[in-house]
């Protein structure tokens, strides 16, 4: 196998848009349906990228969830149904890495239960309303992370790549004609932050975990809006990369380089510990520019943990990043990651069976 880092695209000569989403469409990278060769490539990587430690604990799951109808079911008093029944998690067992199912929330006690430590990439489904679409509604790629305290309890971690965009969006558009919509408000809650604490809610209800989550910095991603020049629609790529470098690095730091000056970075442990999740995410996609990770860099270097700037601070600086970037970032991440798990080793695997 080769590893990720063989294939980023600098120093090499990269795939164009044309190629890198015939790769992402055979593979399922870009699919809504679990039952693919992806999500059962995406577990295997705790078995073939990530430390010993990560192998045994992390659990990796790919969820559905429809926010339309969790807006809906919330207002209509029925959320806690809806929560229970219709929500589904999808995941792999066995050698063959054979996709099984079960409900998001039964999921979630059971993984608890093992103190597992849980990755969700998630489809969520009528994410909002597109008149463009042609059911007048856009479905979106975000991810949730459920890590375990010292000793009793769960922290989860929302990021959505839109980051800082998402505030305003404090309602849902429900189409009612062609011209007229309905908004659903929730008192000044950002639609994401609603969705996610419904379903902490109902399993710190039902099941004794103890799962801590709110709307703050801690626990949400609230930075640079990381699709800004994405006309593709390549937002399936964000959570699959937050998953690598969560799995790759949650214990384990690692360096960054630009220009002959190194840096290190602490474990995504660490970051979440200390309450740098944004720095978490931000650094996820390092990578794919040298202004962005440039700014990464001195932001840890100049700035110590105990005394953090102003998160807007740097998400300026990474906005400025992106706007000179344009799309070369986001080909950058999606040729890359999409190369990698489409190379010739995993198609060999039996992640590219119908077993």
């Amino acid at each position: 196998m080769q590893t990720f880092q063989k294939f980023l695209t600098t120093g090499r000569r990269g795939n164009n848009w044309a190629t890198i989403f015939r790769m992402a469409d055979e593979s399922g990278l870009d699919s809504t349906e679990t039952v693919t060769p992806a999500t059962k490539t995406l577990h295997s990587l705790k078995r073939e990228c990530f430390s010993k430690y990560m192998r045994k604990k992390l659990s990796y799951v790919a969820a559905d969830i429809n926010y339309r109808d969790l807006c809906l079911a919330l207002k209509a008093g029925t959320g806690e149904d809806y929560i229970r029944d219709e929500l589904v998690a999808s995941f792999c067992h066995g050698r063959y890495c054979t996709v099984l199912e079960d409900t998001l929330v039964e999921k979630i006690d059971d993984d608890c239960e093992e103190r597992k430590i849980m990755f969700f990439n998630i489809n969520a489904e009528d994410y909002c309303m597109d008149r463009e679409e042609e059911d007048g509604y856009v479905a979106h790629g975000v991810c949730a992370m459920l890590v375990p305290r010292k000793r009793k309890g769960y922290d989860l971690y929302y990021m959505n790549p839109h980051g800082e965009v998402m505030k305003p969006y404090t309602y849902y558009e429900i189409i009612k004609t062609r011209t007229r919509c309905q908004k659903l408000d929730f008192d000044k809650e950002i639609i994401d932050v609603v969705v996610m604490r419904s379903i902490v809610d109902y399993c710190n209800k039902h099941f004794d975990h103890d799962i801590h989550y709110d709307g703050s910095l801690r626990h949400n991603y609230l930075g640079v809006n990381l699709q800004e020049e994405d006309v593709h629609g390549v937002c399936y790529i964000f959570p699959q990369l937050v998953y690598y470098y969560f799995g790759k690095y949650f214990t384990e730091k690692r360096e960054l380089e630009a220009e002959g000056i190194k840096q290190s970075l602490p474990s995504f442990k660490e970051m979440l510990d200390s309450g740098d999740f944004n720095l978490a995410i931000h650094s996820c996609f390092a990578e794919f520019d040298t202004n962005y990770k440039k700014a990464i860099m001195d932001y840890i270097k100049v700035v110590p943990n105990t005394a953090r700037v102003e998160e807007k601070v740097i998400v300026g600086q990474l906005i400025t990043c992106l706007e000179k970037a344009k799309y070369r970032f986001l080909k950058n991440a999606s040729d890359s990651f999409v190369s990698f798990i489409c190379q010739d080793y995993f198609r060999k695997q039996c992640y590219y069976t119908e077993k």
